[in-house]
């Protein structure tokens, strides 16, 4: 059972009056139930999906720092949002208004500009235009609304400054501005963590106190402001794009698990006390990360693999059939067996596909029918299926109840009878291939080649009308020559599958 939270009010009567206690709970929304369940890190639990309009959600994904090429673990992390993202629209038929917001200021940023000379706006706007084309190859859907820090200016600005009126916020010596976590009891809600209110320098007060500006350092890009030069800190830019684009509370909140603390706590803490409430977002979704043998991906650990090199030796749909496979908040290994697997698993519901092809047009004397267990296999699927997405967004058991219903459907296909069930097979097949797109798959060959498909075809039709001929005169030395080819075709990832009435071709 689901521990079903109070509802507690969300709104206070002014930020600075908050008592000093801890408040560490999430706050049931008021509004729709929507049936669906996910996690939700301040509950250390699953807790129920609540929408003020039960058919639309907002959605904000943190995006990258752009200084440097994406890698898989990237690529992991967005892939899965991804997919989440189209089980709200597709499965729950939630009309979800995306946004992400890219980092195009910071340290990194800089530093990497001044190492190889170029200005740091140009440098970010062409690692951005690389994480798109990305995102793009791995099939990755692009938000609805993009921001980036840079068009943001006037907007973070004002939002420091009303955290310095409420006194949630102040200025060191250095021109620097800090949010004050003394004045926030549920600064650590995130991680129910506790601060000792400890200064670790002379411009914090307290240990926990993050920038939200920093003061102009020569050599460094800056913008004017009432209380001085100086540029965003990495925190305040989410809540200030947030703000604008989506107001005073946000459905969705995600991005890695890395971001939970500090930037998340830290995105919390600062929008509640701007807003005056005691929750800004609802749910917070973070993703595992990818890993090589227990070791996080990282670019300080070069340990990254690009992601065009990635698809060098996979296809997007087999990365994506990976992440289908594991739990989107667990960490996923990266390793060759994992991707087999995802392979091996994506080639079965292939052949699967493929088989139902020639079963339902083969030709013979029986006549179709219905097979009512084979129906009622389909109906418990697809409700079981359902459910477990609405379990916070359990994809794996769903691959697993395909897999199923692919075996038991096979042994009717392959049975050797007369019966005759075209229309059960056919709708199993179709929920597979809808559900798998749903999912994100494209469910075709994503690689490019030099041979069009017209020219595959002739090539097949011309080997299989050899090979018949070879059966018939029982010519060895045909028919070895036949299954040279076949071999040939398998290494270019074009697979032959042969019946007596036809050769069948499709790409892996």
């Amino acid at each position: 059972m689901v521990k079903v939270l109070p509802v507690i009010s969300r709104k206070l009567s002014h930020v600075c009056s908050l008592k000093p206690f801890k408040e560490t709970k999430w706050l049931m929304p008021n509004g729709n139930p929507i049936g669906v369940y996910v996690y939700n890190c301040i509950a250390d639990q699953k807790v129920p999906v609540i929408l003020n309009d039960p058919s639309i959600a907002t959605w904000y994904s943190c995006g990258p720092t752009v200084y440097d090429s994406a890698h898989i673990g990237h690529a992991c992390c967005y892939v899965k949002l991804d997919i989440l993202q189209r089980i709200m629209k597709s499965f729950f038929n939630i009309k979800l208004v995306t946004a992400m917001g890219i980092t195009d200021i910071d340290d990194k940023i800089i530093k990497k500009a001044k190492e190889t000379n170029t200005d740091f706006r140009v440098l970010a706007k062409n690692y951005e235009h690389e994480f798109w084309l990305d995102l793009s190859s791995l099939n990755v859907e692009k938000p609805m609304i993009i921001t980036r820090v840079s068009e943001y200016m006037p907007t973070i600005q004002s939002f420091v400054k009303n955290l310095i009126d409420s006194e949630m916020a102040y200025i060191a010596a250095d021109g620097s501005v800090y949010f004050n976590t003394s004045r926030f009891p549920s600064y650590g809600k995130l991680q129910n963590m506790q601060d000792n209110g400890e200064p670790t320098s002379n411009e914090k007060r307290n240990k926990m106190d993050f920038a939200l500006w920093k003061g102009f350092k020569p050599g460094e890009p800056f913008w004017e402001t009432s209380w001085g030069k100086g540029r965003p800190g990495w925190h305040i830019e989410c809540s200030a794009m947030v703000s604008k684009v989506f107001g005073s509370q946000i459905d969705f909140h995600a991005g890695g698990i890395d971001l939970q603390f500090p930037h998340h706590e830290n995105e919390e803490a600062q929008s509640c006390a701007f807003h005056n409430t005691r929750q800004w977002a609802n749910y917070w979704i973070h993703v595992g990360h990818l890993s090589l043998k227990d070791v996080k991906m990282s670019k300080s650990l070069q340990n990254t693999l690009s992601i065009p090199d990635f698809l060098k030796m996979y296809t997007s749909d087999i990365f994506r059939m990976a992440c289908l496979m594991s739990n989107y908040r667990y960490p996923m290994e990266y390793t060759d067996e994992v991707m087999k697997t995802a392979e091996s698993v994506l080639k079965k519901i292939k052949f699967f596909l493929n088989d139902v092809l020639i079963y339902v047009n083969k030709s013979d004397t029986g006549h179709g029918d219905y097979d009512n267990k084979l129906l009622n296999e389909l109906q418990n699927i697809e409700s079981n299926n359902l459910e477990a997405l609405k379990n916070d967004f359990d994809t794996s058991s769903c691959i697993n109840s395909l897999l199923n219903i692919v075996a038991v459907t096979n042994k009717i296909i392959k049975a050797d009878t007369k019966d005759h069930y075209p229309v059960p097979v056919i709708l199993i097949a179709q929920y597979i291939t809808n559900t798998l797109r749903n999912f994100g798959l494209k469910l075709q060959d994503t690689k490019e080649n030099d041979l069009s498909n017209s020219i595959i075809d002739t090539l097949v039709d011309f080997r299989h009308t050899v090979r018949n001929n070879a059966l018939q005169r029982k010519d060895k030395e045909l028919l070895t020559a036949c299954d040279t080819v076949r071999d040939k075709m398998k290494t270019m990832k074009i697979q032959i599958n042969d019946t007596k009435t036809a050769s069948w071709v499709f790409t892996k």
